[in-house]
Order: C-alpha cells, then sequence, then structure tokens
C-alpha cells in the first residue's frame, strides 16, 4: 500500500546512504583496482541482499517461486546498461570530487523523461521541457565548458546517469507480479557478464594487495545491493512524486562525506548549477503532483 510516506522517505534516505557508502569504497579503491573488477564483485556481493529479499518476498512464494520470467532476455539485458554506467561512475570518482559526482548523477530524472518519450510513448509537454532545459543549464554552469581548464571526466557521471536512466525506464516494462529482488537478480546476473567480459577482454584485473581490501569490496558490494533495495522498498510505501523532494537531501550527505572522507568542499564548483539540477527535478516532481491530482478529480 502506497500510503506511508514517513517509512518511504526514511527507506529512501537510508538507501541513498548505502549508495554513498559504496561510492566512498569505490573511491578509495578506484586507484588500486580497475573499474570493471569492482563492478564485477559489486554486483556478486550485490546480489546477497537481493537473494534474501526475494527469499522473504511474499509474492515469490505465492507465484510458485519462479524463478524464469517472461522477459528474461529484458531483464539480463539491462545489464548492459548497468555495466557502462557502472563503469564510468567508478572512473570518475579517480578523477572528481566525491559530491560532484553525486550531484551530476541527479541529471537522472530529466534523462529518465526525455527516455520515456521514445520508449514509453509519453507525451513531451512544457513542464518536462522546462525541467529538461534547468536540468542542462545546471550541467553547463557545473561543467563551465568555456573555461580553458574544462575537465572531460566530468562527462563520466552524465554517461553514467544515462545508463542507469535507461535501466530505469526498461525496468518498467516488466509485469506487475514480478518481484523487485528478480528483476534486480537479472539485472546484476546481466551486469556481472558485461564486467567480466571487459575484465577478459582488456585484461583490467589487479590481485587483491591486503584482505582488508578484499573486506572492503564485499561491504561494497553488499551496500550497494541494499541500498538498491531499500530504493526500491521506499518507492513501493508511497508515490514516488512524494518522495523525490527528499532524495536530494542526498547531496547534502555527498557533501559532508566527501568533506570528512576526502577533504573535498567543491561548493564553489556545486552552485548555483546544483540548484538548476535540483530546480529540474522538482518541476517533474510537480508535473507528476498535478497529473496525480487531475486523475482524482476525474475518479
Amino acid at each position: 500500500m502506497k500510503n506511508n510516506l514517513f517509512l518511504a522517505v526514511i527507506l529512501s534516505l537510508s538507501g541513498l546512504f548505502l549508495l554513498d557508502c559504496m561510492g566512498i569504497a569505490i573511491k578509495f579503491l578506484r586507484n588500486e583496482y580497475p573499474a570493471a573488477q569492482l563492478s564485477v564483485f559489486r554486483n556478486l556481493f550485490g546480489m546477497i541482499p537481493c537473494v534474501i529479499a526475494l527469499y522473504f518476498s511474499h509474492d515469490w512464494h505465492q507465484n510458485g517461486r519462479q524463478i524464469k520470467i517472461t522477459q528474461w532476455k529484458l531483464g539480463l539485458f539491462r545489464g548492459v546498461f548497468v555495466a557502462l554506467a557502472q563503469l564510468c561512475l567508478y572512473t570518475s570518482y579517480a578523477y572528481l570530487p566525491f559530491a560532484l559526482v553525486a550531484t551530476m548523477e541527479y541529471t537522472g530524472p530529466m534523462m529518465v523523461t526525455l527516455l520515456a518519450i521514445p520508449i514509453l510513448g509519453e507525451k513531451f509537454g512544457w513542464y518536462k521541457m522546462s525541467a529538461v532545459i534547468s536540468g542542462f543549464a545546471g550541467i553547463v554552469l557545473i561543467m563551465q565548458p568555456w573555461s580553458s581548464d574544462f575537465n572531460y571526466m566530468l562527462l563520466l557521471p552524465i554517461l553514467a546517469a544515462f545508463g542507469y536512466s535507461l535501466a530505469r525506464v526498461t525496468s518498467l516494462s516488466f509485469e506487475d507480479h514480478v518481484p523487485s529482488p528478480l528483476i534486480n537478480l537479472y539485472g546484476q546476473t546481466g551486469t556481472i557478464i558485461v564486467a567480466c567480459m571487459l575484465v577478459m577482454f582488456f585484461g583490467m584485473w589487479e590481485n587483491f594487495k591486503s584482505i582488508n581490501d578484499f573486506l572492503v569490496v564485499c561491504v561494497m558490494g553488499i551496500a550497494g545491493g541494499s541500498g538498491t533495495l531499500l530504493l526500491i522498498y521506499g518507492a513501493r510505501k508511497a508515490e514516488l512524486s512524494k518522495i523525490m523532494p527528499f532524495d536530494y537531501i542526498e547531496i547534502f550527505f555527498a557533501l559532508i562525506l566527501g568533506w570528512i572522507f576526502f577533504a573535498e568542499w567543491p561548493v564553489d564548483q556545486l552552485f548555483p548549477g546544483a540548484f538548476f539540477i535540483v530546480l529540474g527535478g522538482l518541476i517533474i516532481y510537480l508535473q507528476q503532483r498535478k497529473n496525480n491530482f487531475q486523475r482524482l478529480r476525474k475518479t
């Protein structure tokens, strides 16, 4: 039942915090290990919370505990988008401030809005156009392509957001009775396959230098998998349009965590661009609220 906003916000913020913890671990390890290798272990250990959640899923047991789904090809193919997104995201942690990467990822809602037009056949009205323009303006202000010291690595979190947005939009194509943990398992399996191919073809592998590094990788994967699941469960407790405004608190999480762990404080680079990115997301939120209100009036 989507009627518990407080619980939904707590679950979503907890999920975002765990994903930030995953990002911190990756930023610590990225200079020592290739991004594709980290992606393999992120998804391998990320399966642990997914399997646990699937085991306790009432819908899964009610439907006969089926593992194979009708759209299994799509389930695995989503892993291609996620693998490429992770490759870009994990690489960006080595070159960019932590909070900057987190902020650029919030271009995702604008990309979802654009991708939903060709993939889901949604209409492109003034609200969506305003959101996309605002988000694009924020990106330009942060990247400052006119600057002599323009950093091309700023493109990586944007490409990551694009990959994650593709995965998010295509996830809406699955049948309603398919449990979210099962969809995640298929996606993570596809991601592991693609990441392993990158490792084999490009020799992107380094033996772990210590048991501590391996333990950090384990925690990274479990935190990432748990964070993703908490976001899904949060979305099921209340309407996504009501949760979205609270998600932007994660930018401040990332800013504080980046300062604590990496002595980074990129406020001058983040603002005012971050304001326009958040504004774009809030415009989408307002449009969704308006659409929901109009649907209620018709019923």
